[in-house]
Parts: C-alpha cells; structure tokens; sequence
C-alpha cells in the first residue's frame, strides 16, 4: 500500500473580521452545529459604539455581487472621509479586503480544486460560496466545510466537471478535518497481545478521530498527487476509488485503497468485529486461493495498526 505524505505547516489559527454573535472571543475547533444564516442575526443595532460596529459589520460583509447596504450620503453621516476619498469608497476598500481575505483561505483549504478549476472560475465559486455562508466566527480554520455539498449543489459546470470538483474538495476537506482532529496515543501491536487463540473474530477496533475513509467517483486522489508534485494533470475521466486520509504523529497520510481493502478498513472503522470485517474483504477476493486471501488481509491489518489508525481494541 504506497501512502502519500501531505507536508503540515505550524499550525495556527486564521482570523476573522467576523463578530462572534454572543459577542465572545472564543476560537472555533470544527463546524458550527446550526450555523445562523447570518453572522450578525439576533443583534441589536442602536447609536452605541457596539451598534455602530456591528452595521460596520453588516456593510463590510453584505457580497461584493450584491449593492452596498449604504449610499454616500448615509455612509458620510458615520464614516470619516479621507482627503482622497470619500466615506463610501473607503467602506468599499474593506469590504473587498473582507471577501478576498475569506476567498485566501478557501484557496489555502482547496489549492488543487482552484487549480483545476482556473483562478478565475474559482474566485466565482468562492464569492458565490461566501454569500450563500458567510463567515459566522471569529476564526476562519472551519470556514470551508461547506464547499463539496455546495458545489455538488450549486456549482454551473457540466456534470463530469461538477462531480470532479466536488470529489476533490472533499479529499482535500479531509485532510483539513485530520490536520485539526484531536487524537490519542495510536494502538500498538503489544497492545493486541492479550487477545486469546479464539477470540480474534470478536475483536473491534476503534479509529483514530484523526482518520477519514472516502469513496469517490473519480480518481481523485491520484489528480491530488500529481498535482503536488508539480505535474500538470488534467481532469480524469470518472472512476470509482476509495482514499483514507489520516494523521500519524504530525504527519498527514493519504493512502487509496482498492474495493477489498476499503471493505474491510470501512468496517472495521464502523465497529464491525474483525472476524466479519474481514469476511467483507474476502467477498472481493473470490477469485483468489484461501491461503493468498489469508496472506492479504492480515498483511493489511498489520500494516494499519503500524501506521497508526487505531487507538484501542475491545474483545
């Protein structure tokens, strides 16, 4: 099984200009479970400096598509113009500067998408992404979560262009899930000693919550490797493939798998005792010799526990 290794940057954690609608300053760990619509819903304007902020707020993120929420005359009435611009043109510079920072960090989640997609119809995506979410926190690191459903949804690209895209957002939305995921300490081999003769097939593993197991109608993780490794590759033809993306110490893996084997992995991580996880891998190699179907799957399940993608076994 060759892994491909995907290079982590220290981590950190990206800004937003966007107020926390309880008006806290807490940094976000993962997607939001019921999102508001908008960023600023259920606060109250009034003449304070806190109301004065947040219709700041409402006008810097009202879309770029969309005409500004205030004209030069009441923008004048509470903005300062400059000696070389006026009240409005000044808002305007921040909000610009509002979705091309979002439209940044999409980029930085999604680089072979915006490749394969061309920077131009990219930057569409993104505007057209933002003004269906907009940002709902003050850190940007779970901004993009949305973006394989959205474009599977939304996205005004043939068929074959719009499923590839939406596949590939997902690879790549993975391996921002394991990069932030809290893990433990890996299952080692020593930590299957304990397991009797007859007690193998009522064995179950639990999965790192550093690991995610993908099936696609494309190859894209092949496209992903290629374009890493600076080749110029174009969009593939639709094909079935299966990836698991997880991290291993500070590392982040990404391995396909074939049909037995992600049968096998998907049950395991399911819960599926190993006896009748492997029962489903072997469903796939009918055509193979009992000894040689024996040989692979226990060569596989070697391998998965050493590179780390359990953290404890139940008998």
């Amino acid at each position: 099984m060759k892994r491909q290794v995907v290079e982590i940057e220290v981590l950190h954690e990206r800004a937003s200009a966007t107020p926390d609608r309880r008006g806290r300053s807490r940094l976000a760990v993962g997607p939001p479970a019921a999102a508001p619509e908008s960023p600023t819903e259920g606060m109250t304007e009034d003449a304070s400096l806190r109301g004065r902020q947040l219709r700041f707020a409402r006008a810097v993120m009202t879309p770029e598509s969309s005409p500004g929420m205030l004209d030069e005359t009441s923008a004048a009435r509470w903005l300062t113009p400059g000696p070389r611009m006026t009240a409005l043109e000044r808002l305007e510079i921040y909000r610009r500067g509002y979705h091309a920072r979002l439209i940044e960090c999409l980029a930085d989640d999604y680089p072979a998408t915006q490749y394969a997609l061309g920077e131009a119809a990219f930057d569409d995506l993104c505007r057209a992404y933002i003004a269906r979410f907009p940002s709902t926190g003050p850190s940007l690191n779970f901004f993009g979560w949305r973006m394989s459903a959205f474009i599977g949804e939304e996205m005004a690209e043939p068929l074959g262009e719009r499923a590839f895209a939406a596949n590939l957002t997902a690879l790549e939305w993975a391996v921002v899930e394991v990069i932030h995921a809290q893990s433990e300490p890996p299952l080692s081999p020593a930590g299957l000693l304990g397991v009797p003769a007859d007690g193998w097939d009522r064995v179950r593993l639990e999965a790192t919550s550093a690991l995610r197991l993908l099936r696609f109608d494309h190859p894209v993780n092949e496209y992903f490797q290629a374009y890493r490794d600076g080749e110029s590759p174009a969009i593939p033809a639709a094909r079935a493939s299966a990836t698991v993306v997880y991290r291993s110490g500070p590392t982040v893996w990404r391995m396909d798998l074939s049909d037995p084997m992600a049968a096998v992995l998907s049950a395991l991580v399911a819960g599926e005792p190993l006896g009748e996880a492997l029962s489903q891998g072997e469903g796939h190699l009918s055509d193979l010799d009992p000894a040689e179907v024996a040989s692979r799957v226990t060569t596989w399940f070697r391998e998965w526990v050493g590179h780390g993608l359990f953290v404890r076994a139940r008998w």
